[in-house]
């Protein structure tokens, strides 16, 4: 997709430096592929990260500011856009031409907003700020698909009737899954690739489905326990993906802001397993898709390949716990799935 949402940095934080010339910040969300850029004038930053695929734009700011500012934003094209202020403190807003407020967003929210071309005004509180955001192909909502995803209507419904004003959805929580998934997502990010443009598209339907449930939770509320339970499965699912064995249980525990203990009594009670049972049953299955998907590549992967993508620095020490797991090798478990016993 082409940029059509195009802040002016330059005044508020300068032209874009030369990293190796400066003493310049890492980024606090890391785009494994992308264009990324780094501006700093007297006591301000901003690290932009952007990366351009078929089926969505993403962007990432980090910001440091000593006072309140107001930073000029030209939208070319009409799209429905979707904002995270990923932070806990601080206010964000933006404002169009005619001194409307458009949306409002305190730390940790989200909104959908449906922007039509012209001159726009971020407004950011003095402070750090971490805001992330990603327009898409609306196509994907048509005929009826919208139907499930309520609070999304009006964004989509302007963007499809053409209206000549900004829309928006109500604002909801970016929760702790949802920041692990936007993690997740640009870590992954990989430019020039069909197969990658088709999972980054449906990485974004993930994400409109979060959206959907952080919505659904404020409006219903919720037994806390089992929320808590399914919010570490996730997290702790959507680490794996990356990290392997490598996991870290704390980690998890800090992103629902609870102790590791509490966490794993609660997990405990509610599912009957400890979270390391869990972490490893998800391992187990990363392990297994990579090795049926052996049978796919032509055998391009061999076991060594497949136990460092699962976090495992020795092949020795990914084939015990393959076998303590499943009761087979890796090697056995690959020759079943080709006779189609495999599981």
């Amino acid at each position: 997709m082409k940029k059509t949402f195009f802040p002016d940095l330059d005044g508020i934080f300068g032209r874009p430096i030369d990293p190796r010339q400066s003493n310049t910040p890492s980024p606090s969300l890391r785009f494994s592929d992308g264009e990324i850029e780094y501006r700093k004038k007297e006591n301000r930053s901003c690290i932009k990260q952007r990366f351009k695929g078929w089926y969505g734009y993403l962007q990432h700011y980090d910001m440091v500011i000593d006072e309140p500012v107001c930073i000029p934003v030209n939208v070319t094209k009409k799209d429905v856009h979707v904002f995270y202020l990923m932070q806990k403190r601080g206010t964000v807003k933006l404002w169009d031409d005619r001194e409307q407020l458009v949306w409002h967003l305190e730390g940790q929210r989200a909104v959908y907003a449906y922007l039509v071309p012209g001159s726009y005004e971020l407004r950011l509180s003095a402070g750090k700020h971490r805001l992330f955001s990603f327009y898409f192909d609306t196509g994907i909502f048509r005929y009826g698909a919208d139907e499930e995803f309520q609070f999304m209507q009006p964004p989509l419904r302007a963007h499809l009737e053409n209206r000549p004003y900004p829309v928006c959805s109500v604002d909801f929580a970016v929760d702790a899954v949802t920041a692990a998934y936007i993690e997740h997502i640009c870590r992954n990010l990989r430019k020039g690739s069909m197969d990658n443009s088709i999972l980054i598209s449906e990485q974004l339907r993930t994400m409109h489905h979060l959206s959907r449930d952080s919505v659904l939770r404020e409006q219903v509320g919720g037994n806390y326990k089992q929320h808590l339970t399914t919010s570490a499965k996730k997290i702790i699912e959507i680490e794996v993906a990356d990290y392997g064995i490598k996991l870290e249980l704390d980690s998890v525990a800090e992103r629902l802001n609870i102790s590791l203990s509490q966490l794993g009594d609660v997990f405990k009670e509610e599912c009957g397993i400890t979270l390391n049972t869990y972490k490893q049953q998800c391992v187990v299955e990363k392990a297994k898709g990579l090795l049926r998907n052996l049978l796919t590549t032509g055998g391009h992967r061999n076991t060594w390949d497949i136990a460092i993508a699962c976090g495992f620095d020795h092949r020795t020490a990914f084939h015990r716990f393959f076998k303590r797991e499943t009761g087979m090798t890796p090697i056995a478990y690959t020759k079943s799935a080709i006779f189609g016993s495999g599981r």
